[in-house]
């Protein structure tokens, strides 16, 4: 068993390991960015609201960040690969589903469902690699599988693009049927060329916190649920009892983990100043990135007029920069320690979201906006690695995983605030624009209750209205990025406060 446990895979079919696990996170993390370029088209393919279309984006990451250290520690208690299959499996059976979805409501239930499989499948990549390959080869391989995956997430949107361009308007369908033969070439690698592994700890799935994970997910769930009701005219009073409701629950959560003894997270962890402040950085900051990656598409998309090609390939020196940038900053780190580099990172992505902004203004996209992404590509190619670090060295040796889990998930709740909480925030600027206006107010609830990112259709297909709307969506996406700026700094002063000067 001891020689299993290190070397699982003959060296002969290591590679297969990486190209199955390059396979899997590539499906994962494209969907989440291809889906965020072709909510305008799935808004009016399924005559979506914006709240619709927040939902489609929330449901997918709130089952994952909620269920996906679950997702990891089942690996432990039934094997890696078996369960590995599962979540692959889930993922692809969830994206025919999401492919056919037939209205707004049963594409936000499959979304949540293909959350439950990336939950399963994303930590399982990691944890298949260093499964089957020898401590000696695993720097190696895992510097193969984080390049191969950086560069088919900077391509993934710039094809979406191309497609949804010009596969007319229910191409977003194939979005979804995409992972389908991927994840099958995974699976039968996975099936004939990996070796089986045996489970490291005893007591099987059940010993998982089921307990835990659905606290979370109820806790989670009643937050975005608050925060995306904000968005909503009318829903202010219900929004803030779900918002405290979710309080409550995520309270209980905490209570829970501190006393269960087969706890999801050790809050423990969260004693040492440098852990804390790694993972409020990554709150922060990837909140931001969350928010980028959700409003921009749909402003280039719909307020400046401009194809969905545009709006991929928007994405790609964002996602370059932080392809090289990974490739040396583990050196960096060293030479010049966690607090540096995150506070550098941190005020770079502010200057970034600030040229976003100026670049919103100028409604300039080659020569602002483009640039805008760069810089935003630099900041985070900085902090990607050195908050790894910083929540590596914060920990003792035998709690790493457990700590790049929680980091991990914290980086995915991000996204799920970032689309529910500033976007009500957009909402509402939004919103101002529009009742500023000199329109008679049931035209102003009409363009309202469309929201930010749906083009307008039938009575108010009007030019003047069109162009009320790119207003109102400019002036809230300019709000939007100072909000970032501001965060981005908050970022930067908790970097420099909470981390030592050595790494």
């Amino acid at each position: 068993m001891s020689k299993s446990l290190d070397h699982f895979c003959p060296p002969e079919k290591r590679k297969y390991v990486i190209i199955v696990a390059f396979l899997a996170s590539a499906m994962g993390f494209i969907d989440g960015t291809i889906v965020a370029i072709a909510l305008p088209q799935i808004r009016a393919s399924l005559d979506a609201s914006f709240t619709a279309a927040q939902w489609v984006s929330n449901s997918y990451i709130l089952t994952m960040s909620a269920l996906i250290l679950l997702g990891g520690g089942s690996g432990d208690k039934l094997g890696v690969k078996r369960v590995f299959v599962w979540g692959v499996a889930v993922f692809i059976v969830t994206s025919i589903a999401c492919a056919f979805a037939w209205d707004t409501q049963s594409l936000i239930v499959f979304r949540g469902l293909q959350g439950i499989g990336a939950a399963i499948m994303l930590p399982g990549s990691m944890a298949l690699i260093a499964r089957n390959t020898p401590r000696e080869e695993r720097g190696s391989a895992m510097g193969i599988w984080v390049a191969s995956s950086s560069i088919t997430t900077a391509m993934g949107p710039f094809l979406g693009g191309f497609l949804l361009t010009y596969g007319g308007d229910e191409a977003w369908r194939w979005i979804f049927a995409f992972n389908v033969p991927i994840g099958l070439i995974a699976l039968v690698i996975l099936v004939k060329m990996v070796p089986s592994d045996q489970p490291k700890h005893e007591g099987g799935v059940a010993s998982l916190d089921w307990t835990g994970g659905l606290i979370l997910t109820l806790g989670m769930g009643a937050l975005a649920t608050g925060l995306t009701f904000l968005s909503e005219t009318g829903s202010a009073q219900f929004a803030y009892i779900l918002i405290a409701i979710g309080i409550l629950v995520s309270a209980l959560a905490v209570w829970w983990e501190l006393r269960t003894p087969n706890a999801m997270i050790d809050m423990r962890l969260f004693s040492s100043k440098q852990f804390s402040g790694a993972n409020l950085v990554t709150l922060l900051v990837w909140t931001c990135m969350g928010a980028v990656t959700f409003f921009l598409p749909m402003l280039v998309i719909v307020a400046w007029n401009l194809p969905p090609t545009y709006a991929g390939s928007m994405f790609l020196p964002f996602s370059l920069l932080i392809t090289c940038l990974s490739l040396f900053v583990g050196r960096l780190v060293d030479r010049f320690g966690t607090r540096s580099l995150l506070t550098c990172g941190s005020v770079i992505y502010a200057i970034g979201c600030l040229v976003i902004a100026w670049a919103i203004v100028k409604q300039d996209f080659w020569f602002w906006l483009l640039p805008g992404f760069a810089v935003l590509g630099l900041g985070i190619g900085l902090m990607g690695s050195t908050i790894a670090v910083a929540v590596v060295n914060s920990v003792p040796e035998e709690k790493t995983g457990a700590g790049s889990g929680i980091n991990n998930m914290i980086a995915r709740v991000s996204f799920l605030f970032a689309v529910s909480g500033l976007g009500a925030f957009v909402s509402y600027g939004y919103s101002l624009v529009i009742r500023g206006s000199d329109l008679h107010a049931d035209i102003q609830d009409l363009m309202i209750a469309a929201g930010f990112g749906e083009r307008l259709e039938g009575a108010l297909y009007q030019i003047s209205l069109v162009e009320l709307q790119a207003v109102a969506m400019n002036h809230a996406a300019i709000a939007l990025c100072l909000v970032m700026a501001a965060l981005s700094l908050l970022s930067a002063l908790v970097g420099y406060l909470t981390q030592g000067t050595e790494s």
